[in-house]
């Protein structure tokens, strides 16, 4: 009998969720009223924020997640399946609930106030079928969110020769996830993650660590310093940052500038077009409200669709 299992370029294991963005005039920590200059919605989380940029510029993706039963896990699923995501693998458990988070927007700077109520599903289980996902992708994508569940996948990947991405995000540094970053080949982390993971502070030092087998390439992000990207044939090279003008939100920013690398990635591009192309890309998303307003770009004009050309002049830090 043929298989009819669906073939992906990339596979993507992480926690989806939904996100209501409400842009403020300022943060107050006394109890007022005060009226919303803007408010949206939209799903989030790393690797499915990613997985969704990649859709839009043409790759085949699907998300294997844990969600609820709940009108958040609905919303949630509907934001991927209109952003093109294979839903065959996110699994609904009835009685659960689904991540949600409200995030306050500064209009001056793009600050940030987040209060979020965590899902309570647990992890998607790894079987047979995600076995079978795996097989024929070029890519399976990570953050070490299900831990389990992405060790199962990771195991999975070896044995099909998938190449593992990684995205190590400030503030998610935990000793139990360095498995999942070691068995990694494409290696995008913030600073703040790199020095935890390599116990260094100087900049080569931690990519020379950043770069051990089974690496292919690493790239050390930091906000407006731009980032960093190297392989073991190729020197270090400094990517400076993009301005985004305005500065409207800068949620989503990493996720996207992963989805911009990966692109170029799967593209076969020089690492160091992948690292213009991803910095472009992220300070485009900072320009409007929401994780994913870029996506929203694409699909309303394919103005950055996946022929757009590299842009050229870099913002000044």
């Amino acid at each position: 009998m043929p298989d009819s299992t669906p073939r992906v370029e990339v596979v993507g294991v992480g926690a989806a969720t939904w996100d209501d963005f409400w842009l403020v005039e300022e943060f107050s920590a006394d109890e007022r009223v005060a009226p919303a200059l803007n408010q949206l919605s939209m799903g989030g989380g790393p690797v499915a924020t990613a997985l969704c940029f990649l859709s839009h510029l043409g790759h085949p993706c699907a998300l294997v997640d844990a969600q609820g039963e709940d009108l958040t896990g609905s919303l949630i699923a509907t934001d991927l399946q209109t952003a093109g995501i294979a839903l065959d693998h996110l699994q609904r458990s009835a009685g659960a609930r689904s991540a949600r988070a409200t995030i306050l927007v500064r209009r001056r700077d793009g600050a940030r106030q987040i209060v979020y109520a965590p899902s309570t599903t647990g992890e998607p289980v790894w079987g047979q079928r995600e076995n079978d996902l795996l097989t024929g992708a070029r890519l399976l994508h990570l953050n070490g969110r299900h831990e389990a569940t992405a060790r199962a996948a990771v195991q999975a990947a070896q044995r099909s020769a998938v190449t593992i991405s990684f995205d190590g995000g400030a503030g998610r540094y935990r000793d139990s996830i360095r498995d999942l970053f070691l068995a990694s080949h494409l290696r995008i982390v913030a600073w703040e993650f790199a020095q935890r993971f390599t116990g260094q502070s100087e900049l080569s030092r931690m990519m020379q660590a950043l770069l051990e087998p089974p690496a292919q390439i690493a790239v050390i992000t930091a906000s407006t310093r731009g980032s960093w990207v190297a392989t073991p044939e190729m020197d270090m090279h400094h990517q400076p940052a993009f301005t985004a003008t305005p500065l409207v939100d800068t949620t989503g920013c990493g996720d996207i500038y992963h989805g911009a690398f990966l692109h170029g990635w799967l593209g076969r591009w020089d690492p160091i077009q992948c690292a213009a192309y991803a910095s472009a890309q992220a300070a485009r998303n900072a320009q409007g409200l929401g994780g994913k307003c870029l996506i929203k770009l694409i699909s309303q004009t394919q103005e950055w669709g996946p022929k757009c050309p590299l842009p050229t002049t870099p913002g000044q830090e």
